[in-house]
C-alpha cells in the first residue's frame, strides 16, 4: 500500500511571522494535512528586520506538520547590528536587490537538501509573495528533479512594480527560470497570470492554474462577538488591511466622504475604522476633509483582535491597489468572505476584487470614482435604516465557494498529479 505523500512546502512566510501571506501559507498546509498528506514546511525563525510577530497565528497548527526553521540573513544582520544591520539591510532591499529576503536562498536551499536526503519528499511546493522562496524551490528542481509546483499570492517583476535597473535585471533572471523550470504554476488572478505570461514563451501558459486565496471557517468565538443590525446603532465599517502611500491609500475613500457629508448628514450613522500598516500618516488628510467623525484610522492589531473587530462590524471594506491591471487580489478580501455580512470593494472595474464581487453578487465601487463611492456609501446606509442589511442565499452559496477546502480542489489535483509522476 502505498503511503501518504510527501509534501515540502517552502515559504519564507509562516506563523508567527505576522501578515496575510503567513496566514495562507499554515491553513494551505493545514488543508494538505487534512488531505492525507505528510506536510514538512521550511521556513524562516521568529525575528525579522521588518515584519511583526503574531504567535496567536500559531494556534492550531497540526503537531504532524513538521516545520523546520532557518534564519533570514537580513534578520540576523539587524538582530546583531540593531541600528546599522537594518538600514543595511533595508537599503540592499530596496536598491541592489528585487526583493530584501532574496539572500535566504542561500541557507534555505542547504537545509532543503539535507531535506531531501532524510525524509525524501515527492513534490516540492514552494509559495510567494515573497519570491526567494519560489527561488529556493527553483534550486532545488534545477538540483534534485523533483516534481515541483511554484505558487505566486503576488506577480513579481513582470506585474509592473517599480524597481530599479539592477534589482529588475536580478528579478528576471530568476523570474524566468521559475516559470521556465516549474512543473506546474499557480496564480491567484487571471489578471496576473496573462500580465505575467504576456513577457514569455505562449507554451508556458499550460502549465498555469488559477486558483484564488481561500478561508478558514471561523470558530465558534467569532460568531458570539457578532451584533445583530438595527437602525438605532450606526452602520460599522472595517478595512484591515496595510495601506502603501503612493500605491495603496484611502485618498478617494476621504474625498467621497468629504462630498456625501455636504449632501446628508454623516456623524452617528457611519462609523468607519482603517486598521494596519502606514494608516495613521493619512490622519491630516481626514482632518482637512473635516471627516474625523466618520473614519478613523488604527495601527495594526494581532490577527485574532482583527478578526474580533471585523466579527463584530457589520461591513468589511476593501481598498485595492490601483494602476497595476488589477492583478492583485487581496487576502482581506476572501478573509471577509468568512463573515456572515456584506462586503463593499474599491477597485478599478475589470480588476481581480471587481470580478470577484460581482461574481458573489456583492458591492463594489470604482476606487478612482470618488462620486460613485459616495453614492454606494449613501444606498448601503439607506439598506441599513430601511432594515434591508444582511447577505441573500445566493451571495452565501457564492462566498462560499471560497472556504479553503473547496477552492483548494484544484491545488490538491495538482499535487497528486505530481506526485504521480515522481512514482511513474
Amino acid at each position: 500500500m502505498q503511503k501518504a505523500p510527501k509534501v515540502l512546502v517552502v515559504s519564507h512566510n509562516f506563523p508567527p511571522t505576522a501578515g496575510p501571506e503567513s496566514s495562507l501559507v499554515k491553513i494551505c498546509a493545514e488543508f494538505l494535512h487534512r488531505e492525507g498528506m505528510q506536510v514538512r514546511v521550511l521556513t524562516t525563525t521568529p525575528t525579522h528586520a521588518i515584519q511583526a510577530m503574531d504567535k496567536s497565528l500559531l494556534r492550531g497548527l497540526p503537531e504532524q506538520i513538521i516545520v523546520d526553521r532557518v534564519p533570514s540573513p537580513e534578520a540576523v544582520l539587524a538582530e546583531k547590528f540593531p541600528r546599522m544591520g537594518r538600514l543595511a539591510a533595508v537599503g540592499a532591499g530596496r536598491y541592489l536587490l528585487p526583493e530584501i529576503h532574496l539572500p535566504w536562498v542561500l541557507p534555505a536551499f542547504t537545509r532543503a537538501l539535507d531535506i531531501v536526503r532524510e525524509w525524501k519528499p515527492q513534490v516540492i511546493y514552494s509559495r510567494a509573495t515573497k519570491h526567494v522562496s519560489n527561488v529556493v524551490g527553483w534550486r532545488l528542481k534545477r538540483r534534485c528533479g523533483l516534481p515541483w509546483l511554484a505558487h505566486f499570492s503576488d506577480p513579481w517583476i513582470s506585474g509592473g512594480l517599480p524597481y530599479g535597473l539592477l534589482p529588475r535585471l536580478i528579478g528576471h533572471f530568476y523570474e524566468r527560470r521559475i516559470l521556465r523550470d516549474a512543473d506546474a504554476l499557480v496564480f491567484v488572478t487571471t489578471q496576473a497570470a496573462e500580465r505575467v505570461l504576456s513577457h514569455y514563451p505562449e507554451q508556458w501558459c499550460e502549465r498555469v492554474q488559477i486558483i484564488p486565496h481561500g478561508y478558514e471557517t471561523l470558530g465558534p468565538e467569532l460568531d458570539q462577538v457578532r451584533q445583530e443590525p438595527t437602525a438605532d446603532r450606526a452602520l460599522r465599517v472595517i478595512h484591515a488591511g496595510a495601506f502603501y502611500p503612493g500605491m495603496r491609500s484611502p485618498d478617494t475613500l476621504i474625498e467621497a466622504l468629504r462630498r456625501l457629508q455636504q449632501t446628508e448628514s454623516l456623524a452617528g450613522r457611519l462609523e468607519i475604522t482603517c486598521i494596519g500598516v502606514d494608516t495613521i500618516c493619512f490622519q491630516p488628510q481626514i482632518d482637512n476633509a473635516g471627516v474625523g467623525d466618520v473614519l478613523r484610522l488604527r495601527a495594526s492589531l494581532p490577527f485574532d483582535e482583527c478578526q474580533r473587530r471585523i466579527a463584530a462590524s457589520d461591513l468589511t471594506l476593501i481598498i485595492d491597489t490601483p494602476g497595476f491591471g488589477g492583478v492583485f487580489l487581496p487576502t482581506k478580501l476572501i478573509e471577509a468572505f468568512a463573515h456572515n455580512h456584506p462586503v463593499l470593494g474599491l477597485a478599478e472595474r475589470n480588476s481581480a476584487v471587481a470580478e470577484v464581487l460581482r461574481g458573489a453578487g456583492l458591492h463594489w465601487a470604482d476606487v478612482n470614482d470618488p462620486d460613485m463611492i459616495a453614492r454606494r456609501l449613501s444606498a448601503l446606509l439607506a439598506d441599513w435604516e430601511e432594515g434591508r442589511w444582511g447577505i441573500n442565499t445566493a451571495q452565501r452559496q457564492n462566498m462560499d465557494h471560497f472556504q479553503i477546502d473547496r477552492i483548494n480542489q484544484p491545488l490538491l489535483k495538482i499535487i497528486n498529479s505530481l506526485t504521480d509522476k515522481k512514482f511513474s
